[in-house]
């Protein structure tokens, strides 16, 4: 019986590593490699970098209009504009703030809302890059139908220091969380129209 544990711990080891390690090649693979066009482009708040990168990115007209998504209630818009170092016409003419995301599951509905409003169907998305895997499941999961461009903001590397280890420790668990509720929900899916089908 002892055996038997101790191999099963080793297998779930080897397994929870071995997919860490494809989760940070895979997260560290989203640096843009060039100019993309899109409709718009949506930033998912919660890292440093991410909304200067996203005004970057609209002044270099590669979106014509912008969200913030998940933005603090109690945080004044040009005090958002002077972090990220755009001017307050800017952010007046093609800049809109997502003030009701708590989580990343939270910003995938705010920026469906606002991509239906606007009948987008082409996004590019900033986020740090370690998130970006999760935010790509979900925001794909809440609008299915829109086309998707990561840009990843680098993060520092998760053999850095211990503390970047645990963030991409605690984003990867966070990430199977999500890959395994996707993939639950597309079999049930799968059945349903089966089901219904016969």
């Amino acid at each position: 019986m002892n055996d038997a544990f101790r191999t099963l711990a080793f297998v779930v080891l080897i397994t929870f590593a071995a997919g860490f390690a494809l989760f940070v090649r895979e997260a560290r693979s989203f640096t843009p490699a060039g100019p993309v066009q899109a409709d718009a482009i949506v930033v998912l708040t919660g890292g440093p970098n991410r909304v200067a990168t996203g005004v970057e990115l609209l002044e270099a007209d590669q979106g014509t209009r912008l969200l913030i998504s998940g933005v603090n209630p109690g945080s004044p818009v040009a005090d958002i504009a002077s972090a990220a170092g755009a001017s307050d016409a800017l952010f007046a003419c093609c800049v809109d703030v997502g003030p009701t995301a708590a989580d990343t599951e939270g910003n995938a509905l705010e920026t469906a809302a606002w991509a239906s409003e606007h009948d987008y169907d082409r996004l590019i998305v900033v986020t740090s890059d370690y998130h970006m895997p999760r935010a790509l499941l979900e925001l794909q999961a809440a609008m299915p139908d829109t086309r998707l461009i990561a840009h990843a903001v680098p993060a520092p590397a998760p053999w850095r220091n211990p503390d970047e280890a645990r963030r991409w420790l605690t984003e990867y668990v966070k990430y199977a969380a999500v890959f395994v509720r996707e993939r639950i929900s597309g079999l049930g899916t799968e059945a349903s129209s089966a089901g219904e089908g016969s």
